[in-house]
């Protein structure tokens, strides 16, 4: 298998399916997977904050990521989720996803500025697989950037690094477009968030990892399509949809995505424990969007 490199590419930061006694359930991932394998999406991100990574073991991470692995078809890839500090811990945990079949990692940036570039200069050079870098420093604050990691040229000398596949921006457009002026063209650039596609091609991105991936990639990969051609007009109606949807979703992280996907019938869909579920009066707005974009 080989890393996907036919512009624009959607990759999925994957749900982690639950049962009912809280244990993840293989099962139902591989059969999730199998229906996703069915859609625009085609980099599989097993460890995401829309996969309820911290409240997931390694040990439980890995195992979903070979898992989900043996589940695709064609050309579709897996990734591994590290959120690590240190090099040597970061390094130890892209060894075990890469031998559970992970064709790359996805790596979040440092939250101490002065260990940024030092951290990958150590972790790149010996990391088995190629990197996404996602810069989403405060992850569960799905919506609203964070502070950067450090000033656009630092992000985009290591996203200049050999062993980088691509970087994933925060969501302040402003200051992500000036982050693109220092990002090779041969990097992927990707917008971080589904209400913000069309946006994000005006600066320059060309694919897209965003909870939304889970619920309408092949939406997702239709306004990066008509972006990355300049036709907005002919996008603007379906991101209007996106825009509804995700505002009532997205303020409940997992549970709000995992909501969506028990309408449209995927399996495992509760959030692990203490999260709690959707208000009715909110579900009862998402069904409605969901009806109206033909989702449900």
């Amino acid at each position: 298998m080989t890393i996907p490199d036919n512009d624009p590419i959607v990759a999925v930061p994957m749900v982690t399916p639950f049962g009912e006694t809280d244990q993840v359930d293989f099962d139902a991932a591989q059969r999730n997977a199998e229906r996703w394998c069915k859609t625009a999406n085609s980099v599989f991100i097993v460890g995401s904050q829309s996969g309820e990574e911290f409240m997931l073991s390694e040990p439980e991470r890995v195992d979903l990521l070979r898992c989900v692995t043996e589940a695709l078809d064609g050309d579709r890839i897996t990734a591994g989720g590290i959120d690590a500090p240190s090099v040597v811990e970061t390094l130890r945990q892209a060894e075990r996803h890469a031998e559970a079949g992970a064709e790359m990692v996805r790596l979040r940036f440092p939250r101490i500025e002065s260990e940024v570039l030092p951290y990958f200069q150590q972790v790149l050079p010996r990391c088995p697989v190629p990197v996404l870098l996602m810069h989403q420093s405060n992850p569960a604050s799905f919506g609203i950037a964070a502070k950067p990691a450090g000033p656009p040229e630092l992000l985009g000398e290591i996203a200049s690094m050999d062993g980088v596949y691509g970087y994933v921006t925060d969501h302040d457009m402003r200051f992500e477009a000036r982050v693109r002026r220092f990002v090779p063209q041969d990097k992927r650039f990707w917008i971080c968030n589904g209400s913000m596609i069309l946006s994000g091609t005006l600066i320059g991105c060309n694919g897209t990892t965003t909870a939304f991936s889970n619920i309408w990639p092949d939406a997702l990969k239709q306004l990066l399509e008509h972006g990355m051609a300049g036709n907005y007009a002919a996008g603007e109606a379906v991101q209007e949809q996106i825009r509804k949807i995700d505002e009532i979703m997205l303020p409940y992280l997992a549970t709000g995505i995992k909501t969506c996907l028990s309408l449209m019938g995927f399996e495992g869909m509760k959030p692990r424990q203490p999260s709690q579920p959707m208000a009715d009066k909110d579900v009862r707005r998402l069904r409605m969007e969901m009806e109206l974009a033909g989702l449900i």
